[in-house]
């Protein structure tokens, strides 16, 4: 089976399951394309560095590259594709090849189903309609979110497979133990307004009314950066939180393996969310807002982590006063979280789930179902 994946840019939420692809179907096999080159913000994360393996292709680099890259097009028995190659996804599909098109959802809150009036936007749909058709089209939805916007444009009944991000599994996986007793609550990302971190400062200025010995980190940078140190210092008792820098991917792990907890506030423009697959994984409780793509995929709440609702500083401060009362709920919901990433949504098993559904396809034979995670039914 030859299988070519498709994205914008070369992503630390998507080399471990393009590594897992290539053990299952051989270096030879498999290619991975990126279409465009990272903006400076990502690189300075550590995004498109040192990432050189020989079945990595930059696009961009040189007409050599693109020539390769359309041929791989034309040949592979499977591609996955990020982008919105719509036009060169029928072609495939004409051929009656296999073709996958994941994608976030495309109607993200504030905005929503009225970006169909753009001129653009209802160009895209159009196209897209056309192609999902095609039996051999089908749809991975990054987050259910995502599955359910779709099903207002075309019937995918069939072809429609639960579907993330997956992020990289240390050999083994962190305690959650930590060896501060004290309560830290920790956020990391790029300080935007749609981030909702201020939601997350009034939270945790309830909390110190209940616990005292809590502290708050907050890591990254962004244009809110400054409006929320000034409501911090307004709220938050000094000495009781700490703003870093913006620091690379691998540090902010390093930053979770020390904390209890960690917060996604966002609201629905957040697409996924791969920094929950990353605390989960570090043996850090999550609390995420549902309207979140990863909280919605992977999170029960009270089993794996806890859910509150996008906004409201109230019900997260009363999640966070709860996991502060109560250390063993704490240890539980820590514990199943990384199981729930070990055991479900981890690299190697989304790749060979994949390449399972695949093989089932390519050969006409019924596709085994899973009943949750990655290609799980989701039409």
């Amino acid at each position: 089976m030859k299988v070519l994946y498709v994205t914008n840019i070369i992503s630390p939420h998507q080399i471990p399951l393009a590594r897992q692809i290539v053990e299952l179907v051989g270096v030879d096999n498999f290619l991975f394309v990126a279409t465009e080159l990272p903006k400076e913000e990502r690189v300075k994360l550590g995004w498109n560095a040192d990432e050189n393996e020989t079945w990595i292709l930059r696009a961009r680099e040189n007409d050599a590259y693109c020539s390769q890259f359309e041929q791989w097009w034309d040949e592979a028995d499977v591609v996955i594709c990020g982008d919105r190659r719509f036009s060169r996804m029928n072609d495939r599909l004409e051929k009656g090849k296999l073709t996958f098109y994941m994608s976030e959802r495309w109607w993200k809150p504030p905005i929503g189903m009225m970006r169909q009036l753009h001129p653009r936007f209802a160009l895209m749909k159009a196209n897209f309609m056309k192609i999902a058709k095609s039996p051999h089209f089908h749809y991975l939805p990054m987050g259910l979110y995502a599955a359910a916007d779709m099903k207002h444009i075309a019937d995918f009944y069939g072809k429609m497979w639960q579907w993330g991000y997956f992020t990289e599994l240390p050999n083994q996986l962190p305690t959650i133990d930590r060896e501060d007793p004290s309560l830290h609550v920790l956020w990391a990302g790029r300080m935007l307004a749609w981030k909702r971190v201020k939601v997350l400062i009034r939270a945790f200025s309830q909390l110190q009314h209940e616990c005292r010995v809590a502290t708050l980190t907050l890591v990254g940078f962004g244009p809110e950066r400054i409006r929320l140190e000034k409501l911090a210092k307004k709220c938050l008792v000094d000495g009781t939180y700490r703003f870093l820098p913006q620091v690379p991917a691998h540090q902010v792990i390093e930053l979770m393996k020390q904390h209890h907890i960690y917060v996604l506030p966002s609201n629905g423009y957040e697409g996924w969310g791969a920094v929950i697959n990353e605390a989960m994984s570090a043996g850090c409780a999550v609390i995420a807002s549902k309207e979140g793509g990863a909280a919605k995929s992977m999170i029960v709440h009270g089993k794996n982590g806890l859910l509150f609702n996008a906004g409201d500083w109230r019900s997260l401060a009363a999640c966070l006063e709860l996991l502060s009362r109560n250390e063993t709920m704490r240890r539980q919901l820590a514990e199943e979280g990384q199981r729930t990433i070990n055991e479900c949504w981890s690299p190697a098993i989304a790749a060979e789930r994949f390449v399972t559904v695949c093989a089932s396809l390519l050969a006409g034979y019924p596709v085994p179902t899973f009943v949750n995670g990655p290609m799980a039914p989701c039409w």
